[in-house]
This record gives structure tokens, C-alpha cells and sequence, in this order.
């Protein structure tokens, strides 16, 4: 742990039984930090905001996709796939393992010049999003409480989705959920189009 963080948590702790300070750090820390519920939706360009969606689909899914920035195809891989090959390698030669190990034909980005590789999220970035929807679920203090007890314990994630799907939040959540990645899906497509 940082030395900040400690000393953050020691000023917690000293105030740990006045209601009122420690309400007053909450509103502060909240004002300061904690976004809106509905925070705002990274812009793309016109021609890209379809793809944005697709890709987000698709990762969510647990896929890998590239997109071709001239024609705006996408193609998407099972993620365990990807570690077996090596997009680098000889595309004839790669293509040809595919279709002896997986009987696949069709690998479209073997073929392009140019492409963009997006990736799903990894557990941190998972774990983040979720810890994002419990900190912004002011309107049922009940279930926001049994959200941050999930996380802070172990099995965080099968422990949230347990509690949320069983939830009037459900809907909610998948909202969130899919514009999270949207916006992931956008911020690393505006770097590799160096927006």
C-alpha cells in the first residue's frame, strides 16, 4: 500500500465513530471523484460508431476483433485461439493450421494491410467496472452495500452477478455494462486513429 493511501486510511480511522466527518469526507470524495451515474459517451467518428457497438458486443463475449480502418470490416476470434497463433507468421501458413485445427476457412484479417486489434477487458478492468456501478447506485443504498460487501469479499465476480441478475438493477447494470465497453472500445480506437 502506497504511503498516501495509508495515511488516507489513518484519517479515516481517527474519525471512524463522528457520523458527521465522516459523512463530510463521503460528500467530499463523491463531489470530487465519483462520476455521474451516466457519464458521458466517448465521441468517434460518424463512420466508426457502428463498429464501436459491434466491438463492444464482441468483447463482451470474450472475443478478440480487428478492424479494418479503410473498409470497416471486423473480424472476431475466440480469445484461448489467438495464443496458439501468430498473426505474423507466414498468412498462407497460418491459414492452413486454422483450417487443420479448426476447420476454419475464412481468416479475413490475415489478408488486411492495415488493422486494429481490440481486446476484451482484462479481470482488473472487469472488477473496476463493476466497483464503478456499486459506487454510483445511490438510489438503493440497501443493494449498493451488498454490492461493495461482494467485491471486498472473495469471488467478487460470480458473488456481484449473483446479486445484480437477481436484482430490479439487472437491466440497469447491462446499460452500464455496455457503455463502459463502448467507451473502451472508443478511447483505444481514437489512439490508434491518433484523435
Amino acid at each position: 500500500m502506497s504511503d498516501t493511501l495509508n495515511q488516507i486510511l489513518a484519517v479515516i480511522r481517527s474519525i471512524k465513530d463522528d457520523e458527521r466527518k465522516l459523512e463530510q469526507v463521503l460528500g467530499f470524495l463523491e463531489e470530487k471523484f465519483v462520476e455521474d451515474f451516466d457519464f458521458k459517451t466517448i465521441g468517434v467518428p460518424e463512420r466508426f460508431k457502428l463498429c464501436v457497438v459491434e466491438i463492444a458486443d464482441s468483447i463482451e463475449a470474450g472475443l478478440v476483433c480487428f478492424l479494418n480502418p479503410e473498409t470497416l470490416e471486423i473480424d472476431s476470434y475466440p480469445q484461448d485461439l489467438l495464443h496458439e497463433i501468430d498473426l505474423f507468421d507466414d498468412p498462407k501458413e497460418v491459414k492452413e493450421n486454422l483450417l487443420d485445427l479448426y476447420d476454419w476457412e475464412d481468416i479475413k484479417v490475415l489478408d488486411w494491410d492495415k488493422y486494429f486489434e481490440f481486446s476484451p477487458p482484462d479481470s482488473n478492468e472487469g472488477f473496476r467496472i463493476m466497483e464503478a456501478f456499486a459506487e454510483r447506485l445511490k438510489e438503493d443504498e440497501k443493494l449498493q452495500n451488498r454490492l461493495i460487501r461482494a467485491l471486498n469479499n472473495r469471488k467478487p465476480f460470480v458473488n456481484f452477478n449473483d446479486i445484480i441478475h437477481n436484482s430490479d438493477y439487472r437491466q440497469k447494470w447491462f446499460d452500464f455494462k455496455q457503455q463502459w465497453l463502448e467507451n473502451f472500445v472508443a478511447a483505444r480506437l481514437l489512439k490508434e486513429l491518433g484523435l
